[in-house]
């Protein structure tokens, strides 16, 4: 179990909260007798057409404990406030299913790479946050409803750099990083971890 206030739960409905109006709204879509369902269908990159391999893991429930505070104000015979009485009121809210999908290791020669999924609900995938000027792979569609296909760009590590110092940056591998793609319900959520091969490793 763990707890969220209001404040806190807000916040994070700001960050997931940016959807896209151009897409197609499914017909299973604002169907409250419906779940929302979300699944990676496909892992592709752009060159050969590669195909990740991954297996989808059990999911992982967890259900989060919301509260409010309840006051309750008592007044004396003139009508004046004598106290108030606040109480802590605590409640569980809808459990979410996750999925920590494994590690995906990009070979060093890999500049796109193409997120199928299939989905009857709005969905949120925000852009993983570097630190400035670090950055290595950015989705650029962060949110929309029903099925698509996530683009992924996977920088460039010698840009901006002459031909003759192009070995001293790409032999290195890029770290792990971690990005959550969850429905706007925050019912279904995928855990991807992307890193990527250096050169001299391959």
């Amino acid at each position: 179990m763990k707890r969220i206030g209001w404040g806190a739960w807000m916040s994070l409905i700001v960050i997931l909260a940016v959807t896209g109006c151009e897409d197609e709204v499914p017909d299973t879509f604002g169907n409250p007798s419906l779940e929302s369902m979300f699944e990676i269908i496909n892992i592709t990159d752009s060159v050969g057409g590669k195909d990740y391999d991954f297996q989808m893991p059990e999911p992982e429930d967890t259900t989060y404990i919301y509260y409010y505070l309840e006051r309750d104000t008592l007044l004396a015979e003139d009508g004046s406030i004598e106290d108030v009485l606040v109480d802590t009121i605590f409640y569980e809210g809808k459990t979410a299913r996750l999925y920590k999908i494994p590690t995906i290791s990009l070979p060093a020669y890999k500049n796109r790479l193409y997120l199928e999924i299939k989905s009857n609900a709005r969905w949120n995938a925000p852009v993983i946050p570097f630190p400035p000027n670090q950055d290595w792979i950015r989705n650029s569609k962060v949110s929309g409803i029903g099925d698509a296909v996530i683009e992924y760009d996977v920088g460039s590590r010698t840009y901006g750099f002459p031909p003759e110092y192009a070995d001293m940056f790409v032999p290195v591998g890029r770290k792990p990083v971690t990005q959550y793609i969850t429905t706007q319900d925050s019912t279904v959520m995928f855990r991807l971890t992307f890193e990527q091969e250096g050169m001299k490793e391959e």
